[in-house]
């Protein structure tokens, strides 16, 4: 038998396809912080598990905060984690986050992903390294008159406003690093284009719809309270008390899930129907969904993550029409619209959605489309994509 020995060229040629073959490139990811709990840092929790061997730099870390999944070994603090009680002060550090996020050495890595409702956008990349930002919001206490004022005491916006109008110019440079923008909405995509003359791709986030899901049986103890649902951070820009007055108006029980700033304020407009719950287990929350007579959700978001969740559990939703609750509520078959942030139109809302005779199956359906599978497969898709145009 003869042998044929290969030509080199066809040896080097064979030796390039196994390294394209095996070349995976280095992913580092960023996100704001780690200084409160929400939906923004149970998405990055799964973008992490996506990429398990990449390094997650943020400016500030409370180590009881960061989302399950996430292993601290993996997590890499800017300088302002050495100034004492930084995690509970962190909104009056405005001015040291840019300089935060500026500071990191990222000219190891061929791909950075970031995750961000404020800052990460803000790091800085070598030429060849690709800048991929998952933009949840646009910074809302930049660019939102409402959010500022929530964000800041008025005893302070005086003192601040220099900053903040720095920061917005540092916000504008900070988008113009960026090399592609991931938008979680349409709405946000609006945004994205508006503020920063960007373009950007919508890629939706998830709900987890494998543990949100219509009940077997009904917790009739529940059921029977014919109670509605708010669920939210409780901050003054949600305007959740034209929930508590129209429940007070109408005689309906209202349950509120959550805590937050604003919470000894909206006590002040409850009467006896509204029940103050605060922050409860994630069985707890399936529970009260699949039992409600309807999620209402008074703010513009600029998804909706809760929205997804109780649709899953077969839960109509009564939503103010405005922001990205449009993407996700089929109007008069999933829920229904309320058009102005008044007392008064949520309350012809709810009357009306008392009136509906709810599809449960066909509101199942529309949750399950904001699945986690489906949100990971189109992720890494468009990485995948970005990253080959290095």
């Amino acid at each position: 038998m003869t042998y044929n020995k290969p030509s080199i060229l066809a040896t080097f040629a064979d030796q390039n396809v196994l390294i394209s073959m095996s070349y995976q490139p280095k992913v580092a990811l960023v996100h704001d912080d780690f200084v409160q709990q929400g939906g923004a840092e149970n998405l990055f929790a799964e973008i992490a598990q996506i990429y398990p061997n990449a390094p997650i730099y943020t400016s500030l870390v409370d180590w009881n905060k960061p989302p399950m999944g996430i292993d601290r070994n993996r997590v890499r603090p800017s300088f302002m984690q050495r100034i004492p009680f930084a995690a509970k002060f962190y909104k009056l550090l405005l001015s040291l986050y840019p300089l935060a996020f500026e500071s990191f050495n990222l000219s190891a890595f061929d791909v950075v992903i970031s995750s961000t409702t404020r800052f990460a956008k803000g790091v800085v990349t070598p030429p060849d390294t690709i800048h991929i930002c998952y933009l949840n919001s646009i910074p809302r206490f930049l660019w939102h008159t409402d959010h500022k004022k929530s964000y800041l005491p008025s005893s302070l916006e005086s003192i601040f406003r220099p900053i903040i109008n720095w920061l917005k110019r540092w916000d504008m440079a900070a988008a113009s690093r960026v090399d592609f923008f991931i938008a979680n909405s349409q709405n946000v995509k609006t945004q994205i284009k508006k503020v920063y003359n960007r373009n950007s791709q919508v890629i939706y986030p998830f709900a987890d719809t494998d543990f949100f899901k219509p009940p077997k049986i009904h917790n009739w103890r529940l059921k029977s309270q014919k109670y509605y649902l708010i669920v939210s951070r409780l901050v003054r820009w949600k305007k959740i008390e034209i929930a508590i007055r129209a429940a007070n108006n109408l005689g309906i029980n209202l349950f509120v899930i959550g805590e937050g700033p604003d919470r000894s304020r909206l006590k002040h407009f409850a009467g006896k129907s509204t029940k103050f719950i605060g922050k409860i287990s994630k069985e707890e929350l399936r529970q009260l969904y699949q039992n409600a007579q309807a999620l209402i959700v008074t703010q513009e978001e600029d998804f909706g993550i809760v929205t997804v969740e109780a649709q899953a559990c077969g839960l109509p939703v009564i939503a103010y029409d405005h922001g990205g609750q449009k993407e996700i509520i089929k109007n008069g078959l999933t829920g229904l619209f309320f058009p102005s942030q008044s007392t008064k139109a949520l309350e012809d809302a709810i009357n009306a959605s008392s009136a509906v005779k709810w599809n449960l199956a066909e509101i199942v359906k529309n949750g399950q489309r904001f699945s986690k599978k489906q949100f990971v497969k189109n992720l890494k898709a468009k990485v995948k994509e970005y990253a080959s145009q290095k």
